[in-house]
């Protein structure tokens, strides 16, 4: 990866990935578009995939690529980031919702019972593992490059930044983000995840399995349990225990 330009990529991202918002951000406004113009909504999922191609094949050819690649087919790790890549997301997920409804003095909803939470995070995570293609371009790429320039404290600082502001055209739907987060909360998941996917990075021996299984699990249960705030008429104070439990265990 030393030859691949960072800077190149993360605007190649953004641009791809941003694009592909465009579909859905004037629609949710009442502006119609045409069937063409919604295809684009593609380009918001594969942005991250599409921006490490174009950019990778440019600097690197097709090793460079297959390089990358590879590095999804890379198990053999330590059994503590193995379990935390696996279990981490599961816990930190169910013990928010639990911490959120005692809190808030509020019944548990009914719909939310052990095995729908179940099925439906791991239905949900398997979506995202085949459509969230992030984890090839921040921590593949920008990480492993930032990793190696500065280290793993200034690399995470780096990369938070980046990894937040990407997420930032979600922000301009009306109501704000669609699962009804904050700017703050979501800003604190993302410091934290970015310091935990980094170590994760780093203890597998820069295997791309194992963040990308432990950030998509992150994302289903966490939609499968009663944590953000569009399930919950506006209460946030579940999603704000999610992001403090990630954001303390980093």
């Amino acid at each position: 990866m030393k030859e691949i330009k960072t800077i190149p990529l993360i605007a190649t991202v953004f641009l791809i990935s941003w694009i592909g918002v465009i579909p859905s951000l004037l629609e949710a406004y009442g502006i119609e578009i045409g069937t063409f113009f919604k295809l684009l909504d593609v380009l918001m999922i594969l942005g991250p995939l599409l921006g490490v191609c174009i950019v990778v094949y440019l600097f690197q050819g097709k090793i460079g690529l297959r390089l990358i690649f590879r590095r999804l087919l890379i198990f053999k790790a330590a059994p503590l980031p193995i379990l935390i890549a696996l279990l981490a997301p599961i816990l930190f997920a169910g013990l928010a919702a639990y911490l959120g409804n005692l809190f808030s003095n509020a019944n548990w909803p009914q719909a939310y019972d052990i095995s729908s939470i179940l099925l439906n995070g791991f239905i949900i995570m398997l979506s995202y593992l085949i459509l969230n293609t992030e984890e090839i371009a921040w921590r593949g790429v920008v990480f492993d490059r930032l990793l190696d320039k500065y280290g793993f404290l200034k690399a995470c600082l780096i990369l938070a930044p980046i990894w937040g502001i990407f997420h930032l055209p979600l922000f301009f739907f009306p109501g704000g983000h669609p699962a009804g987060n904050g700017l703050g909360v979501f800003s604190l998941i993302v410091i934290g995840q970015t310091f935990i996917l980094g170590w994760l990075y780093v203890r597998t021996k820069r295997s791309l399995v194992y963040v990308h299984l432990h950030h998509q699990l992150n994302n289903g249960f966490a939609e499968a349990f009663p944590i953000f705030p569009i399930f919950l008429g506006g209460n946030m104070l579940a999603i704000w225990m999610f992001a403090g439990l990630i954001f303390l265990f980093s």
